[in-house]
């Protein structure tokens, strides 16, 4: 029995030293360059755009290889079950003269025809063979040409993607700190409130304030109590969605560290025909597809090749050995060593390689519409970022202001409630004018802040994190 209880107890601590580990499990503390520094290490998407991009540079390798000279070497060891013959003339009878028969009869029966049999039972080759391409018409080139455009397509992929989940950490970081920072003005509301609710109780006991006023002072407070819960929620969804992007354990506990700061953006001294240009010069996606028109257009080379005559150098080394038996050693091979230069002319193919070079020419003029379609859309997205950018700053500076006026005309509605020369009314006013404006305030700094990587992202300059 004291056995098992010491089992018991064993058992016992283990289950409590894990819970204790669990609950000390520290909080995990993220910055704006930590989490897209996280986002970027952790993404699968970008894992694979990096190895598309990998795949994309051994491609321009192979394409090197059909130029380059081919090398290959060969064994092999053939059995004759049965060898073949071949029926020939009788030489022998056709050289000799006819009177021979009446010296030696037996030569009038020999055959005119006689069977003879070529080789032996086994056949032993080795040697090696070199192939060297001489023109292909232009398609090798071409090919290393578009394997070197779709490694560059490729770079630029990776580029815009990891351009866009640079936005989308950013913008779940910041939807963090906008969700905290509501917390913070909810909270100092339903301070604000509390305090309103004592200076009315206060009064109400010296028979300065009302029943009524003391039950709207009530009101308030509780008005306000759902919404700093619905703020604290809205903080850990926030921080859910961040710790998706970046690749975090579910059950990892997060906090975000950071402040929402004014700063000015070299881009607000520029013009939108100047960004405009930016975005045409270093868009990834525009870049990428840029890339994808010249592989059509080199595609248009290879099909064009397939008319054109093809020519080859060959040089083949080898060693051949003939027995009836196994029995074989290096003085039974002989060397042979040629060389050949092959020329192949396509003559007629069944129209493939007509159908082929119109599926190219026609891949090309479609590269060419969606070409022009990307650049509208580029050049309407920047248009659209710069206005949200523009309108963004001025809605910033208008909300800094206000929440300026609202705390003056709280502290005045406050200060003359004290002495009597308002109502509560006003008070709770001011209060609920003083929330909004700071609502306001830290909405338009979200807003602020992500209009400037959206403007950024739509010239293709999002390369970090913004100061």
């Amino acid at each position: 029995m004291p056995l098992k209880i010491n089992r018991i107890l064993i058992v016992g601590f283990i289950v409590l030293m894990s819970g204790l580990k669990i609950f000390a499990q520290e909080t995990k503390t993220l910055t704006l360059e930590g989490s897209v520094e996280l986002a970027l290490k952790n993404n699968p998407e970008i894992k694979m755009a990096e190895k598309e991009l990998a795949k994309a540079k051994a491609s321009e390798w192979e394409a090197y290889s059909n130029i380059m000279p081919q090398l290959s070497a060969s064994a092999s060891i053939q059995h004759a079950w049965e060898i073949q013959t071949s029926t020939i003339p009788n030489f022998i009878k056709l050289m000799l003269p006819a009177e021979l028969s009446q010296i030696i009869p037996q030569f009038a029966n020999m055959p005119d025809y006689v069977q003879i049999a070529f080789g032996l039972e086994n056949t032993f080759r080795y040697g090696a063979t070199l192939t060297q391409p001489l023109f292909l018409g232009g398609a090798g080139v071409a090919g290393i040409k578009i394997a070197d455009a779709a490694q560059q397509a490729a770079e630029q992929n990776l580029k815009s993607k990891k351009q866009n989940l640079i936005y989308n950490t950013t913008n779940a970081f910041y939807t963090c700190l906008l969700a905290n920072e509501i917390i913070n003005v909810q909270e100092e509301a339903l301070s604000q409130t509390e305090a309103n609710l004592e200076i009315v109780s206060k009064k109400l006991d010296v028979g300065s304030a009302s029943g009524f006023d003391k039950m709207r002072a009530e009101v308030e407070v509780a008005n306000l109590k759902p919404q700093v819960i619905a703020a604290r929620n809205n903080y850990k969804a926030a921080l859910t969605q961040l710790r998706m992007i970046l690749g975090l354990p579910r059950m990892e506990e997060i906090k975000v560290e950071g402040v929402f700061i004014y700063s000015e953006d070299d881009f607000a001294s520029m013009s939108l025909l100047e960004i405009q240009n930016l975005a045409l010069q270093h868009r990834p996606e525009l870049i990428a597809l840029q890339n994808q028109k010249y592989i059509t257009q080199k595609g248009i080379s290879i099909a064009r090749s397939n008319f054109l005559p093809k020519m080859f150098f060959q040089t083949d080394y080898s060693y051949l050995a003939m027995k009836d038996d196994y029995d074989i050693a290096q003085r039974d091979f002989s060397k042979g060593f040629t060389s050949a230069i092959s020329l192949q002319i396509p003559l007629f193919t069944g129209f493939k390689n007509s159908k082929q070079y119109q599926k190219a020419k026609l891949d090309h003029n479609i590269m060419l519409d969606t070409e022009k379609q990307v650049k509208d859309g580029i050049m309407a997205e920047v248009e659209v970022s710069y206005d949200k950018y523009r309108e963004a700053k001025e809605k910033f500076i208008a909300a800094r202001h206000s929440v300026e006026l609202a705390t003056e005309a709280l502290r005045l509605a406050n200060m003359m409630y004290k002495e009597g020369a308002n109502t509560q009314l006003d008070v709770l006013n001011s209060q609920l004018a003083l929330r909004q404006s700071r609502l306001n305030y830290v909405s338009s700094i979200y807003e602020y802040q992500m209009a400037r990587y959206q403007l950024r992202k739509g010239a293709g300059l999002l390369e970090g994190v913004l100061k």
